[in-house]
């Protein structure tokens, strides 16, 4: 049996029926809070409710189970309070794979975050083995989560952690395109941040390879989607998959660039520190992306997503659902 937390939430609603097709002798399970409304998963799925939080559900929830994917979290990345995403996070991925380990369950994949790494700090993207050094009360929590991980034997249980970065794809948030289609122009600096980013069927592929084929036991796996790129690169491809019309102006670094020290200094002094700004007013450019090089030698065969076809995907549902229909007005 297979043990799903987070079912309900991006990655999960399309994990479970790429699990239920791909290994259709093995039963699956889910833990939710809430009961989702009828259709949602396949047939034959068996729904528990209640929270990762309680021990006694935690031991119930595990028991037959032979893989535990935990996907469940408390996301907001941009709260300033700790506490709840602490006790969400930490404490409910603690008191899960206790359970998991004591009933002798034989995998336990752990859905982390690049977040961890904290914020980008050289050109080169994040391996598996740099320091972290989480600044957001969001990354903080997931960081915890690991070392909690770490803190407990893992006897027979086998423990997978997976650290994906900008998850995006159909169900996801589309404040970025909204951005973008109200632009009719941007002026850029010639540096900037490189983000990477992961459609949410990389990531189910990359868990449903775990289930598959496990790797030893506190391996830990950077999972990016295609390819990285600056992230007014990325806007600008937007841009194009919208069909919208937009000038990019890039600022010249003779410019900008000693004004660039002064601006850093003002951030600073009105609570918004921008330690990165002076230096990417130079045209320097700082990576947020990761190196998966890892997973990739290991899953040699997983598929990925093309950049390009996954931003159609996801606007094409969008527009579908009308989500994009208010922005677009708006620019017109």
């Amino acid at each position: 049996m297979i043990l799903i937390t987070g079912a309900t939430g991006l990655i999960g609603r399309r994990l479970i029926p790429t699990l239920k097709e791909r290994f259709a002798a093995k039963p699956i399970r889910i833990l939710t809070r809430a009961l989702p409304p009828p259709g949602t998963f396949p047939q034959g799925v068996q729904v528990l409710l209640g929270d990762l939080l309680n021990s006694q559900v935690a031991t119930t929830a595990v028991c037959g189970v032979e893989v535990v994917v935990h996907l469940a979290a408390k996301v907001q990345p941009d709260a300033r309070e700790i506490g709840d995403m602490r006790h969400v996070n930490r404490e409910g991925t603690r008191n899960l794979y206790s359970a998991a380990v004591a009933a002798g369950a034989k995998l336990f994949v752990h859905m982390s975050s690049a977040g961890v790494y904290g914020p980008p700090r050289s050109p080169a993207p994040f391996k598996e083995g740099d320091p972290c050094n989480p600044i957001t009360a969001y990354q903080i929590s997931k960081f915890e989560a690991e070392e909690a991980l770490r803190q407990i034997g893992p006897n027979q249980t086998t423990l997978n952690i997976l650290r994906p970065t900008g998850i995006y794809g159909p169900g996801s948030q589309l404040s970025s395109y909204r951005k973008v289609l109200g632009q009719r122009w941007t002026a850029e600096l010639s540096g900037g941040v490189i983000v990477h980013p992961t459609h949410v069927a990389d990531v189910v592929e990359a868990i449903t390879a775990l289930v598959e084929q496990p790797a030893s036991t506190g391996t830990i796996f950077n999972l990016g989607g295609e390819r990285s790129l600056l992230l007014q690169d990325l806007f600008a491809l937007m841009a194009e998959t919208l069909g919208c019309g937009r000038r990019r102006i890039v600022l010249s670094r003779s410019i900008v660039g000693p004004l660039g020290g002064i601006a850093e200094v003002l951030c600073s002094m009105i609570g918004r520190p921008k330690p990165l700004l002076g230096a990417m007013c130079r045209g320097e450019c700082f990576s947020a992306a990761v190196d998966d090089t890892r997973f990739r030698e290991r899953y040699p065969d997983v598929p990925l997503v093309r950049l390009a076809a996954g931003l159609r995907e996801h606007i094409d549902w969008a527009r579908a659902n009308r989500l994009l229909e208010d922005a677009h007005a708006t620019r017109r």
